[in-house]
Formats: structure tokens, C-alpha cells, sequence
């Protein structure tokens, strides 16, 4: 499928968004639960008795005030850094007027989350305020003629609107239960026991007049996210305070026949929790099964980090009939278990909502209908390192990779990547294939390098590619420029499992010869080779890329650290040295010394030239934990 993108950001013109009008039902009025129904199962629809024959009743009278649609855009971003404005936008687009506005203290935390049943059991918008200065949504409640406020987390004063105001003051909850009656003395001191989000998670609970609950741990974001999109009128959510005494009060704060589901980030957590609420005296049973529902033909994209938004989104998605899923707002291709959620959805269209990289305008095609990487996935050490065999197919002498025919060094490269994930890190298996060699003459264009034809190196990467091992191709260009000699080798780099190895050992500056002293490169001719191929990677559809840069001496990449790395590729800094391995494991701490958390690092392993050859624990020992490893 094709993802056409259309890139909307808050600043432009509201018409590029605007929603086109659709009829849809009445909405009706909330549904008891069903107390006979598994934790994992939808609330289904209300169903209402007719009066006449059924083919004689008249379809449900349009709402007046609900926009249903979306513009038919593939991917649509209702983004913006202030989260107030975003929820803003979204209000006018699901509704063009709301009699009743549900409206949340933005917080970051549990206010705008509580907020959610709240607003589908008045099929109302939500928009989000600061308690300090409530004043700047009056503008959209009087586009949406909004006649009465409900806010959850703050006061209702400031709106200039009657209202009603969901909040968990300090010392009680105003007398009332969750199911609406006068709270015993025991419960009440409870209540005021707990902490702020359980008593106003209360609080909206005695409003709806509901005792089923959605409890998530209360530190657990993801968790948060997926109840969320499990969001309804009927059930309450609850956040758990991670402390023994909290949870028997608790207990006693619960009205005596709450029915309780719990969700949480992994099985074995939400069972944990689960058993502690039954310890404490709380009809509590684990949701089975995938957090997260499944994808609808329109789907809408949040990051559990962004609790504000992830709000407004569940509110959006859900009174349409959508729904919702996590991604990273940070970098979309992140998360193996979100994206691949994400590609076996087959969606018609993805609502990006919040804080989202600038990048997401390719990024999200990508994930959605893109090439993977070999092993999965689109970040290259997302919990995963490469170990790789180095040399060239038809030279035994360069290194391991030629020693044997493809089959054979096949065999061996995945007998030598094994012991790498003895500490539970997926390994990918890599071949590192020179495809320039450095040379002792000057050859026809005087560059001192020689370069391999594409065709040559062709069956290994085709080979490699069903093997899903990663490719690199290395340059040694001699007097050559690092770009140039990149260029040539653009079809085979189109490739989602190949990428590029720079030595600059082996960069000659004019008059100089190959072994009279180490070669060196500078900055501005590693970011060209950078920015192009980043240029490639994003203009391809490509997942991460990876990069290195061989170096074992300071002088090789003098002014290193002055390279922009953008987020197309990984580039990973490789101490390729040779010798003694004490003082390999110098040259180690030397190199990435003071740029720790700056790249990524690898390291290498020379079968004629180290004394000894260190074992995969030793490696895996260094610090920083080098994310590639080759043999030579």
C-alpha cells in the first residue's frame, strides 16, 4: 500500500484539517456493565427495544453536532508541543458543537486519563486547561456553543459557564461513595488516606455511577496508554499505589461489590498486581490476552509517554469508532513490538497525535509499509549487536571473510556470532566486504585504491539478504574521496540490510604512500558521505542505516566529535586496532574516552595479529558495550 503523507501542524490554516460533517446515531445513554462478561471482552452496543416492527424502525435522528470523518488522507498529524492546542484542534474536528465540554487539568499525570469516561458518557470533547490559567480554552467553548463544563482534576470557575468539578481534595471526597451514597466514616478516613490519583480516579467513579474498574499500576505509562484504549462510559479507571498499606486502604475505600480488571506492562506484572488486590480484600481479576485492541481502519498514534495526549486521542478515537496505539513519538521506527503491531494492522489511515518527531513525515510510511531490517525491526541496536567476518570474497590474504567459499563462511560467521548473545541481546550476523582495497600502486586512476565491481560483490549481498545477515561494504580510497567512491556503490546500498564502513587509515592526502604512516580523515568529508546517505536512506524508505568509522589513533578522525549524525543512520565508531591485547584494551579507553554517550561503539578482533584473541565475554566486558564486533 501506498502512504501518501500530509504533514499538518497547528500553525497552518485550520481548513487543511477540517473534518467533513458525517450523520452517525444518537449516543445512548451509559450501559450497565455486565457482570458475567470476561475482563477481556468489548462492552457491546446497548441494544433498545422497538416499539414496532422492526422493519419499521425509523432510522436514529443525526446528532447535530458530531463531525465524523477525517480528511481522506493516509496519514494526518494532529500535533503540536503544547498539548493544550492540539486538544483544542481535535475538539472542532470530532465535534462542531458540544453542548457539554469535559475539560482536564493538564498535569501529565492521571487528570486528563480520569477525564476519559467522563467525556464518552457525554459524547463530549475533551480539552485540557492549566488550573492557573483557565481562561484560554473560553475561546473554543464558544465555537463549540458550550453550555455547561464538566473538569476533572480542577475547578469549573474560569469558564464562564455553570458546570460540575470532578476533584479529590485533601480531606474528603464530599461525602459520597463511588456508587453515589453516604460514605461510612471507615471509608471516608480511607479515602483521605490514599494519594491524589486514586481519590479523584474515586471521585469520577461516584459521578458515572459505576463499580468496574480498569486498575493499572500507577507508574505504568504503557499501561496507562492501553486502558485507555479500552476506554468507556461504564468502567472507571483506577491507578494502584505501589505500597502494601495504600492497597488496603484502598480496600476499604472501594465500594464493597466493585468488580476490578487489571492491566499491566507484561502478564506476569498484571498477575502480580492482581493477587495483591485479592490479598487486600479486592475482587480483582488480570485481563488475558494483548493489552492493546485491535487496529481499526483508522487508527490513532500516541506515545504512553505523552499522558495528556494520550487522553485527548482516546477520547477522539474511541467516540468515532477507532482506535488506538502506542508508537514512540521520539522516532516512530522504535519499539519491534509497536511497529510490527502497527504493519499487520493494514490501516487506511494513521492520526498522529502530540509530540512527534519532525521526522515522521517518512518515518511512519516506513513502518507502515516498508522494508525491515534482516531479523526484524527498523533501528539496528534496538537490543540487538552485529558480529561480523571482515575481509574480501576473493582475497584470502585481507581478511577471515576470504578464507573459505560463501557457504563455508556463512558457517563460520554464525558459529563465531553464537557467544555473543550469551547475555540475552539478539545477535545479527553481519559480513563486512572491502570493497575498495588499499594498494601499493597508483592503478589507472591514481587514486592507490582498488576498487571491486559491483557485480562481483552482488551474489554475496543477494545471498545475504535470504540468510537475513547485515552486509557493510569498506572503503580504503586512498587518495580518492570517501563520497566518490561511495557513489559507486549506490545500487548495492539501496538495499535495506547494506550499509558503509569508512577507514581512514587508508586516506591518502596528495604525494602520500600507503604504510609510510597511518592515514587520516577530516570531518567535513565524513559529513558529506553522511548527509548523502542519509539523503539515500530517507529518499528509499529505508530502515537505520549503519555507518562506521574505523579508527584506532586519535589523529585517523581528529575533529570526530564535530560530525552531525542524523537520525537515517547509526554510525558506530569501531577501535579496529591490532596487537597486544592489553594494549588493544588501551587504545579501547583511549578512543572513547570523554564521547561515551556520543556514538556507538565496536571493536575488532585480528586472528594473525592479536596476542591473544579475546574471547566474546571479554568484549562484552568493555565499557562502553561495543554494539558491533568483527573478525579479521
Amino acid at each position: 500500500m501506498h502512504w501518501p503523507t500530509v504533514t499538518v501542524r497547528l500553525a497552518v490554516p485550520l481548513v487543511l484539517l477540517a473534518l467533513v460533517a458525517a450523520a452517525c446515531s444518537t449516543p445512548s445513554s451509559v450501559a450497565p456493565s455486565d457482570p458475567a462478561r470476561s475482563a477481556g471482552d468489548p462492552q457491546p452496543p446497548r441494544e433498545v427495544e422497538s416499539l414496532g416492527a422492526p422493519d419499521a424502525t425509523p432510522d436514529p435522528p443525526a446528532p447535530p453536532c458530531r463531525r465524523d470523518q477525517l480528511e481522506q488522507q493516509a496519514v494526518v498529524e494532529l500535533t503540536d508541543h503544547d498539548v493544550r492546542a492540539a486538544a483544542a484542534q481535535i475538539a472542532t474536528r470530532t465535534h462542531r458543537c458540544a453542548p457539554t465540554v469535559v475539560i482536564a487539568a493538564i498535569d501529565g499525570g492521571w487528570s486528563a486519563a480520569l477525564a476519559v469516561p467522563v467525556a464518552l458518557a457525554q459524547d463530549a470533547p475533551l480539552l485540557l486547561a492549566d488550573p492557573q490559567n483557565p481562561s484560554r480554552v473560553v475561546d473554543v467553548l464558544d465555537g463549540l456553543e458550550a453550555e455547561r463544563v464538566v473538569t476533572v482534576g480542577m475547578q469549573h470557575s474560569g469558564f464562564g459557564r455553570p458546570g460540575t468539578a470532578l476533584m479529590a481534595p485533601a480531606d474528603r471526597i464530599g461525602g459520597a461513595t463511588s456508587a453515589g451514597a453516604p460514605r461510612s466514616g471507615t471509608a471516608a478516613s480511607a479515602v483521605e488516606a490514599l494519594e491524589a490519583a486514586p481519590r479523584l480516579a474515586l471521585t469520577v467513579a461516584a459521578h458515572l455511577g459505576v463499580r468496574r474498574f480498569l486498575a493499572v499500576p500507577v507508574g505504568d505509562e504503557r499501561a496507562r496508554a492501553a486502558a485507555l484504549s479500552r476506554a468507556d462510559a461504564t468502567t472507571a479507571l483506577l491507578p494502584v499505589p505501589d505500597d502494601g498499606h495504600m492497597l488496603a486502604r484502598l480496600a476499604e475505600a472501594l465500594p464493597p461489590d466493585a468488580r476490578v480488571h487489571v492491566l499491566a506492562t507484561g502478564q506476569d506484572a498484571a498477575a502480580s498486581l492482581a493477587g495483591q488486590l485479592l490479598a487486600v480484600g479486592i475482587d480483582a481479576e488480570r485481563i488475558d490476552g494483548s493489552m492493546w485492541p485491535e487496529a481499526e481502519a483508522t487508527t490513532w498514534l500516541v506515545d504512553p509517554r505523552q499522558a495528556d495526549a494520550a487522553a485527548v486521542a482516546a477520547v477522539a478515537a474511541i467516540g468515532r469508532g477507532d482506535s488506538v496505539l502506542p508508537i514512540d513519538g521520539s522516532d516512530l521506527r522504535t519499539g519491534r513490538e509497536d511497529t510490527s503491531r502497527l504493519r499487520d494492522a493494514d490501516l487506511e489511515r494513521a492520526v498522529l497525535v502530540g509530540k512527534v518527531t519532525d521526522d515522521a513525515s517518512w518515518q511512519l510510511p516506513l513502518v507502515l509499509d516498508g522494508p525491515t531490517l534482516p531479523g526484524g525491526g527498523f533501528r539496528l541496536f534496538e537490543a540487538r549487536r552485529l558480529v561480523a567476518l571482515y575481509g574480501h570474497p576473493r582475497n584470502q590474504v585481507v581478511g577471515a571473510l576470504g578464507e573459505q567459499d560463501l557457504d563455508q563462511a556463512i558457517d563460520r560467521l554464525r558459529d563465531t556470532a553464537e557467544p555473543y548473545s550469551s547475555d540475552g541481546v539478539q545477535v545479527l550476523p553481519a559480513l563486512e566486504i572491502v570493497a575498495t582495497l588499499a594498494s601499493s600502486e597508483p592503478g589507472p586512476r591514481g587514486e592507490f585504491s582498488r576498487r571491486s565491481d559491483p557485480d562481483v560483490l552482488a551474489p554475496w549481498i543477494e545471498r545475504a539478504a535470504r540468510e537475513e545477515l547485515y552486509v557493510l561494504l569498506d572503503l580504503q580510497p586512498g587518495r580518492s574521496d570517501f563520497l566518490e567512491q561511495a557513489r559507486e556503490y549506490e545500487q548495492l546500498l539501496r538495499e535495506p540490510h547494506v550499509g558503509l564502513a569508512l577507514d581512514p587509515e587508508w586516506r591518502l592526502a596528495p604525494g602520500e604512500r600507503h604504510h609510510d604512516h597511518v592515514g587520516a580523515v577530516e570531518a567535513d568529508e565524513v559529513q558529506r558521505v553522511v548527509d548523502w546517505l542519509a539523503d539515500l536512506t530517507r529518499e528509499a524508505g529505508l530502515p537505520e542505516k549503519l555507518l562506521v568509522l574505523h579508527q584506532f589513533q586519535p589523529s585517523m578522525l581528529p575533529d570526530r566529535d564535530t560530525i552531525e549524525v542524523p537520525a537515517e543512520l547509526a554510525v558506530v565508531v569501531h577501535m579496529d586496532g591490532q596487537g597486544p591485547l592489553d594494549d588493544k584494551f588501551d587504545s579501547y579507553a583511549s578512543i572513547t574516552a570523554g564521547a561515551e554517550d556520543r556514538w556507538l561503539w565496536g571493536w575488532r578482533n585480528a586472528y594473525d595479529q592479536d596476542e591473544p584473541v579475546a574471547t566474546a565475554q571479554q568484549v562484552l566486558d568493555l565499557e562502553p558495550t561495543p554494539v558491533l564486533v568483527t573478525y579479521e
